[in-house]
């Protein structure tokens, strides 16, 4: 049986024997979704209540700990089925979803958000799940869980920036402030990417880890690798307050969705301020021409 249709029946099984996941699945159904166009390129906001939890995450390195994080097995609800993959990651289905298929794979230690060291399986889980995009949250990034290494799949179609550059027919497209690498040879698509790695290090020389969101997905014949250099985990108007947004922009959001878990938020969200959220959390023109010129130079 192959990866994607152990995960459909995952699926059927989940959403009748789990209340949460078919209640939460039922509402993404019907969401209430409004459809922008800024500058030529698609944003869809979606009032999505059950990202509450996710948009008010704990990012401190403190949380979540190893004693009570949500992906490591023994705090996670009794109703959660688990597909294991080579004994190191864990598939599940996100009871808390954006979408209506929207996958969970953790690390089955309780280690680190990284994505260098695990680039490897980012890519091989993407070569078994045509169809999907795989993305990875930096733990100043948007990650829920920034203390257990994780990755999120959903479908490849539901994301606007991945279907606007699924057309491109160059080794490498660079769309402000975006870089998407299209590489024939997984080899080639993996050293690109660590170039790029090095490229972003290089200018943040004491971060562990470069902050970045980095989403994967293969094609019949190409890799394609989508790697967004960030300058801050959440915007200036972030908050509880009336005048402020729970905005915590991670992946989806960067690529075109942004699911909004106020209500109050969702009635006041213009496409204009959510372009100035995206530019304010993401690195200046000036910073991207350097990452390019390093990776030029070294690739």
């Amino acid at each position: 049986m192959n990866l994607v249709h152990e995960i459909e029946e995952l699926y059927s099984r989940q959403l009748n024997q789990w209340e949460l996941a078919r209640v939460n699945y039922d509402a993404v159904s019907h969401i209430n979704v409004k459809k922008f166009n800024f500058n030529g390129r698609e944003i869809v906001a979606q009032f999505n209540p059950c990202r509450y939890k996710s948009a008010t995450a704990q990012v401190d390195s403190k949380s979540p700990s190893g004693q009570d994080c949500f992906l490591c097995s023994e705090h996670q609800p009794v109703e959660q089925e688990t597909i294991m993959w080579q004994d190191s990651y864990k598939i599940q289905i996100n009871p808390y979803p954006i979408f209506n298929r929207h996958l969970t794979l953790s690390h089955v230690e309780h280690r680190p958000q990284a994505i260098a060291p695990h680039i490897d399986p980012m890519m091989m889980l993407a070569e078994q799940l045509p169809g999907y995009v795989l993305f990875y949250n930096g733990p100043k990034c948007g990650a829920s869980a920034p203390n257990h290494q994780h990755f999120q799949a959903v479908p490849f179609d539901v994301l606007p920036l991945c279907r606007e550059v699924i057309h491109d027919d160059c080794d490498l497209s660079v769309y402000f402030p975006f870089f998407h690498i299209i590489r024939k040879e997984a080899s080639e698509a993996k050293r690109w990417f660590h170039v790029f790695e090095e490229g972003m290090k290089s200018m943040n020389p004491n971060a562990d880890e470069p902050p970045q969101n980095v989403l994967c997905w293969r094609t019949r014949n190409e890799w394609h690798i989508i790697i967004i250099p960030r300058s801050k985990h959440r915007p200036s108007c972030y908050g509880y307050g009336e005048d402020q947004f729970l905005l915590s922009p991670a992946s989806v959001e960067m690529t075109g969705v942004w699911p909004i878990a106020r209500e109050s938020d969702f009635n006041r969200i213009t496409p204009s301020l959510l372009q100035s959220i995206t530019e304010e959390v993401t690195i200046s023109e000036n910073e991207k021409e350097q990452i390019l010129e390093y990776f030029i130079n070294n690739v």
